[in-house]
């Protein structure tokens, strides 16, 4: 029984990674997951709401974004190969898929779908919050999830933040583990679920835990298609982003990778 909770667990941070991306994706942050634009990061890894790059740009620091320090990169020849993989699979599936859904399913539903899995993340948000002390944070997301949940339709609806003005946190583990010092480590880009580190990586693990499907006796068939309803929904609301930002790119591997670790830079200087 354990052993099966911890495998769920570990799958589930699939669903947590959007990955898009960096997510996520572009993935907010599966089917195949490309590596993320740098405009969806903002959007997406915060959260995934659309609200979260108002709230970051809020904080101010998306204007005073800062040449990061390069992050190790020892797996480089490994993570480059999974960046093509990622990128075909974007070409050659998830692109094509995300195209007929945009044409037979209306944005306003798509941004509907988008706020139901965000609200999903709500209890990793408010327990990372917690974990670094800031117990306002952590009230305002456990009162968002209850108010979305309910009066929001089970999170269809972001009623917590279009009618009370409670904005989300857009907190994780990883950025719990930076808090207390961690390091980023080294560059991994996975396979489907694209760039991360090491420390990220750990945090999205932790993350999975305190996802709510966790707590559902449902199939792999139910949990392998909620992931990719989640990301073919995510692609089709951001179609053109990643193709922006890697064809205008000299190296699309290293602006990727670059991009994300400035993305991870800003929330953990804002915390």
């Amino acid at each position: 029984m354990k052993r099966n909770f911890a495998i769920r667990a570990g799958f589930i941070l699939v669903l947590l990674f959007m990955a898009d991306p960096v997510l996520a994706g572009s993935a907010q942050d599966t089917g195949a997951a490309p590596e993320p634009a740098a405009s969806s990061l903002v959007a997406e890894e915060a959260g995934g709401s659309g609200s979260g790059s108002e709230a970051l740009q809020e904080d101010g620091w998306e204007d005073e974004w800062e040449p990061a320090v390069p992050l190790a990169d020892p797996l480089e020849p490994i993570n480059r190969f999974f960046f093509h993989f990622n990128d075909k699979l974007y070409y050659w599936v998830l692109k094509p898929v995300a195209r007929v859904y945009s044409t037979i399913i209306a944005e306003d539903f798509q941004v509907v779908v988008r706020n139901f899995f965000d609200n999903l993340r709500t209890p990793a948000r408010a327990v990372s919050s917690l974990l670094q002390g800031n117990v306002q944070d952590s009230s305002v997301e456990v009162a968002r999830f209850a108010l979305n949940s309910t009066v929001g339709i089970i999170g269809f609806g972001d009623f917590a933040s279009d009618v009370m003005g409670l904005r989300s946190s857009y907190e994780d583990l990883g950025q719990t583990l930076a808090y207390y010092g961690a390091g980023g480590g080294f560059y991994i880009n996975w396979p489907f679920l694209g760039p991360s580190n090491f420390r990220d990586s750990l945090g999205m693990l932790g993350d999975a835990y305190l996802h709510p499907v966790i707590l559902l006796d449902a199939g792999w068939d139910v949990t392998i298609g909620a992931w990719t309803f989640e990301k073919v929904n995510y692609t089709a609301l951001t179609l053109g982003d990643y193709e922006l930002f890697t064809e205008t790119a000299l190296d699309p591997y290293t602006a990727v990778k670059d991009a994300y670790q400035q993305f991870r830079n800003g929330l953990i200087k804002n915390q």
